[in-house]
């Protein structure tokens, strides 16, 4: 007895994590659960079961069958199917709804009632599991509507006002305090912050976000404050245009769904000739009916939308975002994929790789200088020297002045004397005498693709900057995971040959095409499709727009980036993570697969209802059994899709 206490803290405990949930699980399917399919499929399922409940035998006996429950079940259910067959016949959609609903008909107006309740619910049910399937695929973006505030704290005319977030315009400052969850796109103007982007990039680790840095609309602050000038708002942030083409993706249908839905519309002649042939043959209007219910086109329509729908979901749910289920059917396709350097397979910001001191002072020493020389410059060098120095911690004052010389370099005074940086020609014309050796080593660094600028302080160099593009650190195993694949790989490039050589090279990619301009690339596409490729494009957007629209899949780095890549691609990557690329290519074939393994089986089961149905084996009720039993395998196979995992070497 001592553990009765015990027990039953567990079981209210369970009790209030069953209702919390429930409580959940409403909150974010409530759309489905108040669609008028889902409520119609619930109703027609409560009265039947009643009917069952009150009289049991009525399911197999259609004497017992007609009471008013199992009429009332048949008529919620019958009523809606009518409703939605009409609606396709006048939009000439021909669909399952039409075949179905003369077999509800002819069995209510026969008496079996317990027959068209129990065809109605299990049509219904069939169609509510294929929209809960896309609501679970979509939810996880939908959900980040809700991640917005409703009210913001604006900064105009030197007072801080707290309005709702509809009344936020362009350019208005938006103050975002630690906790906050920011509610527009927009460049950091003051402040430090640690930023989570998990809900719109993947990405799994909080980064720092200083002034000049881009921040996403439902993304959360987790420390520190900022002032962002807001650069989109509403349905124009990268929030509302994720929701956008999701909903454009779930909307859109791919050929082969087309090509189904082409054939079903034979269906239905074909369903009622053959429901009249063995009327006339068999004298028996019950196998007529059974033949309407199992011939349905239900099941082999069902197959491609939800293994499409939730293929999607995955991509989401792993943060790529695919625009429509047809790309799917590409994706899967592809046998070449053809990247940019710059941006993609690389970083496409410069970085600092390495220091060398050509005098007394210390790496630490040059790095610090340079640093202080260039922390007022405007240019991607001297942001990356500034920021190298802040890697490493070291204090980076103001210099006392600053001026930009004319090719590229920055000349500063500060504490310990005058300070010019820039290329070695630059350094020669301002009267700085370069050594031979010096220039000869930098000549070698340029011309393997590096950027070379040297540090000069009182009028003597003192260090020498190695500047370059650095490689995304997956881009490697991406190239190597794809070669598994069979994919053949391929670099474009407006970039130098040398350089992109190195590249290739580091990758193990064997094709490279450098110093091509944007529509040489189209032509590249284009000569890899004429070759029976089929080819996806992988760019930043910019000049790869145009290869990107001609690829058959055109797949862009990073939906923050331009409005090129969002119009043109069809899919993007949310965190610029190469590792989601094998990723799609698996989904897609797996989606593919599943797609022709639910229409062997659904076409199997037709064949067999169908050749049960006429020597009158089935009945209504068996026969409506059969067949929309037969959609749940179809529709499981479909789902477990959504929880399809990466696989990383």
């Amino acid at each position: 007895m001592a553990s009765s206490p015990s027990a039953l803290m567990r079981f209210q405990s369970a009790c209030v994590t069953c209702v919390q949930g429930g409580q959940r699980f409403v909150g974010r399917y409530r759309d489905f659960l108040l669609d008028p399919g889902t409520l119609f499929t619930l109703a027609s399922l409560v009265l039947l079961i009643a009917a069952t409940i009150v009289t049991p035998d009525g399911l197999i006996n259609s004497e017992h069958a007609r009471t008013w429950l199992y009429l009332a079940a048949a008529l919620a259910g019958s009523l809606y199917i009518w409703w939605s067959a009409i609606q396709g016949i006048r939009e000439r959609d021909f669909t399952a709804d039409i075949p179905v609903s003369f077999a509800t008909a002819a069995a209510l107006i026969i008496g079996q009632y317990s027959a068209a309740a129990v065809v109605a619910v299990l049509l219904l049910l069939g169609g509510m599991l294929e929209e809960f399937v896309s609501a679970r695929a979509g939810n996880a973006l939908d959900s980040l509507s809700k991640l917005l505030p409703d009210r913001v704290t604006v900064r105009r005319n030197g007072e801080d006002l707290v309005v709702v977030l509809s009344e936020v315009q362009s350019a208005d400052l938006v103050l975002i305090r630690s906790g906050d969850r920011i509610p527009v796109d927009g460049v950091v103007v003051q402040g430090t912050a640690s930023i989570n982007q998990a809900a719109i990039t993947g990405e799994s680790m909080a980064v720092e976000r200083r002034p000049g840095d881009t921040v996403y609309a439902g993304t959360l602050n987790e420390l520190g404050a900022l002032e962002v000038r807001t650069t989109k708002v509403g349905e124009e942030t990268t929030l509302g245009q994720i929701r956008r083409m999701v909903e454009e993706a779930q909307e859109q249908k791919a050929p082969i769904e087309r090509i189904l839905n082409r054939y079903a519309k034979f269906y239905t002649p074909a369903a009622l000739i053959l429901g009249a042939f063995v009327w006339w043959w068999s004298g028996d209007i019950l196998r007529a009916i059974t033949i309407l219910i199992v011939f349905c086109p239900c099941v082999m329509v069902l197959a491609t939308p939800t293994a499409l729908v939730a293929s999607i979901g995955n991509a989401a749910l792993h943060g790529s975002l695919v625009k429509k289920g047809a790309t799917i059917e590409a994706m899967a396709k592809v046998t070449a994929v053809a990247f940019d350097k710059t941006g993609t397979l690389t970083f496409g910001q410069p970085k600092l790789t390495t220091i060398q001191p050509l005098g007394i002072l210390t790496e630490t020493d040059v790095l610090r200088l340079a640093a202080i020389a260039e922390k007022l410059s405007e240019h991607p060098l001297g942001r990356a020297v500034v920021q190298a120095a802040m890697d490493r911690e070291l204090p980076v004052p103001d210099p006392q002045q600053f001026t930009v010389l004319p090719g590229l370099g920055v000349q500063a005074r500060i504490e310990d004397g005058e300070v010019v940086i820039g290329r070695p020609r630059l350094l020669s014309e301002q009267g700085i005498t370069v050594d031979p050796e010096i220039q000869a080593r930098a000549t070698n660094l340029v011309a393997v693709g590096r950027t070379v600028i040297l540090v000069a302080h009182n009028g003597q160099i003192v260090g020498m900057l190695v500047l370059e593009d650095t490689l995304r650190p997956q881009a490697s195993s991406v190239i190597m995971h794809l070669k598994k694949l069979g994919i053949r790989t391929i670099l474009v490039t407006g970039d130098n040959t040398v350089t992109a050589e190195r590249i290739a090279g580091e990758l193990g990619i064997s094709e490279v095409h450098a110093e091509v301009l944007p529509a040489q690339k189209v032509e590249i596409v284009k000569q890899l499709q004429a070759q029976g490729f089929d080819v996806a494009f992988v760019g930043d957007g910019v000049n790869d727009g145009p290869a990107l629209a001609t690829a058959n899949v055109g797949v862009a780095m990073g939906l923050g980036g331009t409005d090129v890549a969002i119009e043109t691609a069809e899919i993007a990557l949310l965190s610029d993570d190469l590792t989601k690329l094998p990723h799609l290519l698996s989904l897609s074939r797996q989606a593919m697969r599943a797609i022709k393994q639910n229409l062997i089986f659904s076409l199997s089961v037709l064949a067999i209802a169908v050749g049960l149905a006429i020597p009158g084996i089935l009945a209504p009720v068996t026969g409506a059994i059969l067949h929309e039993l037969s959609s749940i395998p179809v529709i499981a196979n479909s789902a477990r899709l959504i929880g399809l995992r990466e696989h990383h070497e």
